[in-house]
């Protein structure tokens, strides 16, 4: 999360969810709402695009799993780290998969101090892109010529880690390669150099039909190629907005 301090919602129900407030004041985190019920959540997830979302998994109006995977459509500058409040013995089909959409679940407890490590873990959660998500990415770099290179793995996980937060966007150097970095043994100097040259090898000799669908007249003429920001930037947007 790109912020110092994180901002949560959330939609339990006592006596876990005072358990959850007093957990988020001692850890310095700012509740910036509270939602009765699935469809209300939904919508100040909406106005308010908090860094954090913390929620009963069985709630009226939408359950948890169902939460998640509206939330995901939501077209969000943030999209949230999830978790999800289980009461103890309650099994839940789908648990199993929370990691593959920015999710995790703990215990259901009335204890602050028992939600402290697991709100701990959710904070520093990554939000993966969705299945038909990243297909559709993988289909834009395929169309505008990106070639097979450690770039380009370098440039999905970059459209990926903007796509989840676009705040990323006024520190690529400063964070968003170093995060990359950690994840794919290169050094930080080394991930932008590698976005660099595969987005040259695409305006080099990639579709130009394409490349003008997608960028149109956003691209300066006189470099005749869009800056390694300005493509990540794009392509995030393209996943955030469509569908």
């Amino acid at each position: 999360m790109a912020n110092a301090q994180t901002r949560a919602i959330t939609a339990c129900r006592e006596p876990a969810g005072g358990a959850v407030q007093a957990a988020l004041s001692g850890l310095g985190w700012a509740l910036v709402g509270w939602a009765p019920e699935g469809t209300a959540l939904l919508r100040q997830v909406s106005e308010r695009q908090p860094d954090a979302v913390i929620l009963d998994a069985i709630l009226p109006g939408a359950d948890g799993l169902a939460f998640i995977r509206r939330a995901r459509r939501l077209k969000l500058n943030v999209q949230p780290a999830i978790l999800l409040l289980v009461p103890r013995g309650l099994r839940l089909p789908g648990l199993e998969g929370l990691d593959r959409m920015g999710a995790m679940a703990a215990e259901a407890t009335a204890n602050a101090a028992d939600l402290i490590p697991a709100l701990e873990a959710l904070r520093a959660l990554p939000v993966p892109l969705p299945k038909e998500k990243a297909a559709r990415l993988e289909g834009l770099l395929t169309a505008l010529g990106v070639p097979e290179h450690p770039g380009r793995l370098c440039l999905y996980r970059a459209v990926e880690l903007c796509w989840a937060d676009r705040r990323r966007l006024n520190a690529l150097r400063a964070a968003l390669y170093p995060a990359i970095a950690r994840s794919t043994g290169l050094t930080a100097e080394q991930v932008e150099r590698a976005i660099r040259h595969v987005i040259d090898g695409a305006f080099r000799s990639g579709a130009i039909e394409e490349q003008h669908k997608i960028f149109g007249d956003t691209i300066d003429a006189r470099r005749g190629k869009p800056t390694s920001g300005e493509m990540i930037a794009q392509l995030a947007d393209i996943l955030r907005w469509e569908g």
